[in-house]
């Protein structure tokens, strides 16, 4: 999880899952549906009218009408010129298994897995313009098998906004961070509200409207004393430091 948090840093420090198929299945109301939904990514691409979103094919719309009974049409996402269909609740995960055949678990979370040879990104531009679509960031390599930064899918923002905490945190990102969509991004947070229980919103300087997500384990974000486990938070006043 740390990896994904700090993947996400100086970018952040400027702004102030279901069975697996892979077939034409439809869902209730004649669209696909999250768990019949084609697959796509790099080397596959999706049916004309359609758009490949965190590995998966979702449907245009208009109205919620458009899409099937467990998915509604998200207008407000400004990271596209068209509208989507997405999922009204966002699937957890304990193990890629319950993630879709192209997708891995990621704290928590579905995310797809990058390519052997991911496309070249940067992690470390201020303005999120990383070489990645609008549904993606760029992140440091892992060790869940990345050796280049590559980039990183997560799911789209449920229908109420409010993305799952999984096991570092979420937040959909409503707005915050620019030239990207919405989709749940993980370990990031506006309060504590987005993280697991009994851990905080530590955000890197006092005026950012967003933060990420921390145990008060050593070496994780704070900005006091009192979120760290030990009880000693090493920083500046007002500005993001480490637990010790």
């Amino acid at each position: 999880m740390k990896h994904v948090l700090m993947g996400l840093f100086l970018a952040l420090a400027v702004v102030g899952c279901g069975s697996t198929k892979d077939d034409d299945s439809e869902g209730p109301d004649g669209n696909p549906s999250e768990q019949s939904a084609e697959l796509c990514g790099t080397s596959k691409a999706c049916p004309s009218g359609q758009f490949c979103f965190n590995g998966l094919c979702a449907l245009g719309c208009q109205t919620n009408a458009n899409c099937a009974a467990d998915q509604y049409c998200d207008a407000e996402d400004t990271g596209t010129l068209a509208s989507y269909c997405k999922s009204k609740k966002v699937a957890t995960c304990d193990s890629d298994s319950q993630c879709q055949s192209n997708q891995r678990c990621i704290e928590g979370l579905c995310s797809l897995t990058p390519p052997a040879n991911p496309p070249t990104c940067d992690p470390n531009t201020p303005d999120f313009k990383d070489g990645c679509d609008t549904y993606a960031v760029c992140l440091d390599p892992d060790d869940q098998g990345s050796k280049q930064p590559y980039c990183a899918s997560f799911p789209p923002c449920p229908e109420d906004g409010v993305c799952p905490t999984g096991l570092g945190g979420a937040v959909c990102n409503d707005g915050y961070v620019a030239n990207k969509g919405r989709f749940c991004m993980q370990g990031l947070c506006r309060d504590n509200s987005n993280c697991p229980s009994a851990w905080s919103c530590v955000k890197p300087v006092s005026a950012s409207v967003l933060g990420f997500c921390s145990p008060g384990d050593f070496g994780f974000p704070c900005a006091e004393n009192a979120q760290c486990k030990s009880g000693q938070c090493f920083a500046v006043p007002g500005v993001m430091g480490t637990c010790m």
